[in-house]
């Protein structure tokens, strides 16, 4: 396997606001209808990962200013199936990470449907278009890495890369919360972001 970039989540400041119109925009549901959903479905140990993964996706792709890209620039959206320990370092390795369950994916792509097609992938390279000098992702979508989810029942971090082509990268990390009666919310970005 050649050697590829590898997207990650890394925090940074981002306005609740814009979660909230892009969750409606997208016809996602309301969080509230999305956790009933992930507790109906998922093993209790899953429930979070699932609602975190799925606000932090959300979030990232409604968010130009995180993903340098207009809302609704991308109809496909790879995403590794394994969670990077060290999302902010970049591993060339991705094989290395810690998966992502099967019922955690599923509830990522229910949640996201109304804004495009999520694919899980298990090798990045599935992502690029073939013949180019630079990695470039196929069909005018993205390939997102996440990081783990890092914290508690009240709070976590989790790190995000998103990668497009070789001049087309972003990594940041959202802080999210869970919300009394609302559940688990992007509430902004933490520590470094990086756009190339």
């Amino acid at each position: 396997m050649r050697r590829r970039p590898v997207l990650a989540i890394v925090a940074g400041a981002v306005a609740v606001a814009v979660l909230g119109t892009a969750g409606c925009a997208a016809g996602g549901g309301t969080t509230a209808a999305v956790a009933e959903t992930a507790a109906a479905e998922l093993p209790a140990g899953d429930v979070k990962k699932a609602e975190v993964y799925a606000q932090v996706v959300r979030t990232y792709l409604g968010t130009p200013r995180d993903n340098s890209f207009p809302e609704g620039s991308f109809g496909t959206f790879y995403v590794l199936d394994r969670a990077q320990p060290g999302a902010s370092d970049l591993p060339d390795q991705p094989e290395r990470g810690i998966p992502i369950a099967p019922k955690v994916q599923q509830h990522i792509t229910n949640a996201l449907a109304g804004m495009g097609q999520v694919v899980f992938i298990a090798d990045q390279d599935a992502a690029f278009r073939e013949g180019t000098l630079c990695p470039e992702v196929k069909d005018g979508g993205i390939l997102i890495t996440l990081g783990e989810v890092v914290g508690d029942d009240h709070e976590v971090r989790v790190a995000i890369h998103g990668f497009v082509a070789c001049d087309g990268a972003t990594r940041l990390t959202y802080v999210v919360h869970n919300q009394p009666d609302i559940g688990w919310q992007v509430t902004g970005t933490t520590g470094p972001r990086t756009i190339s």
